[in-house]
């Protein structure tokens, strides 16, 4: 799916560097692929949870309070009303430039004054922020104090002044002695600041994650050491190995059977671990989420394995080398409806 994503995001931002919007369409990944999941439904609680969930806590490693988050989300969408396509990739830039965490992406951190402003989210937003840097400062180490201590305290006040501030009423050079001396002070407590906060150890997006749900990274499944890739937010695929062989995980969008384009792809290791182990079987088991009537579940989850056998068959791999296998229990209820919707193909 072609998109202007930097065009979308220059919409609201028109500096937004470029560097920032390309890591953050890596990170989504497959999920802009698919126009549903390539768009944030504001209007959707569930969605608005795994904005907040994946992407703001797990992906930004913000700690502020969920009404704090939830209403930055409330003001993105507030700033976004006019725009019937919300796309994902302008939303996650403008919560990372509120929040000031853009260098995560590979950008500089910037003011959450611009989005608190525009969309009018209020003080509790600005101030979880500022509470979160104020509580970081304590920590922060002067391996090198300076000799005037009493205008560091006043830094930041003189760090956020204009030099049409300076005095011109008869302060003299007195005054612009202690104004550069706070300035440098300020700058050294910055840069201190960004080596010990959590926020300069995060580690850039080097375009290697991709999102899923909101952004967040699957948890490695048991016995898979080698399973690091996202669950997708809708129809996707993830190839992995387990124990040396190859391994797919086919997942679908909620009442969907509709198997994902990407397998053709994803299926290649496994055509050719079959090609080079002729008596080698692939077991081939459908699943769904717990919610909705369990007979009409029960037959999504086949008809999504058949699916997903056609599919492997079309890509090469011989039907003798494929096994539908029912699981005792289709319905997966672990609490993860997005990664309870899938089919496993596995070597047996």
């Amino acid at each position: 799916m072609a998109e202007d994503w930097l065009a979308d995001v220059r919409k609201y931002v028109a500096d937004a560097d470029d560097t920032v919007v390309k890591a953050i369409v890596r990170y989504c990944g497959i999920a802009l692929q698919n126009r549903d999941s390539s768009l944030v439904a504001f209007s959707d609680k569930k969605e608005t949870d795994r904005v907040r969930e994946n992407f703001l806590k797990k992906k930004l490693g913000l700690t502020q309070g969920d009404d704090v988050l939830d209403g930055a989300i409330a003001a993105v969408g507030d700033r976004m009303k006019e725009d019937r396509t919300k796309n994902r990739v302008t939303v996650y830039y403008l919560l990372a430039e509120h929040f000031g965490q853009l260098s995560i992406f590979g950008g500089s951190s910037a003011s959450t004054a611009p989005l608190a402003a525009a969309a009018g989210l209020g003080a509790a937003a600005v101030a979880g922020t500022a509470a979160t840097v104020a509580a970081a400062e304590p920590v922060v180490a002067t391996p090198n104090p300076a000799p005037e201590p009493a205008p560091a305290a006043a830094a930041p006040a003189y760090a956020a002044s204009s030099y049409e501030d300076e005095d011109t009423g008869g302060g003299g050079l007195g005054w612009l002695k202690w104004l550069l001396l706070a300035a440098l002070l300020a700058l050294l407590l910055f840069f201190l600041m960004r080596s010990c906060s959590p926020e300069a150890t995060a580690p850039a997006d080097d375009g290697m994650t991709t999102e899923a749900t909101g952004g967040e990274a699957a948890d490695a499944a048991a016995g898979d050491a080698t399973a690091t890739a996202a669950i997708p937010e809708g129809a996707g695929v993830v190839a992995a190995d387990v124990d040396g062989k190859p391994k797919l995980t086919v997942y679908f969008d909620s009442g969907k059977s509709d198997v994902t384009n990407d397998l053709a792809a994803a299926a290649a290791k496994v055509k050719a671990y079959i090609d080079a182990n002729p008596t080698a079987k692939l077991a081939v088991s459908g699943y769904n989420d717990p919610t909705g009537n369990a007979a009409v579940n029960a037959e999504i989850s086949k008809k999504r394995a058949q699916g997903v056998g056609k599919a492997l068959e079309a890509v090469g791999i011989p039907a003798t080398a494929i096994d539908l296998v029912k699981p005792s229990d289709t319905t997966d209820a672990s609490g993860d409806n997005t990664a309870a919707r899938r089919v496993e193909v596995t070597v047996q």
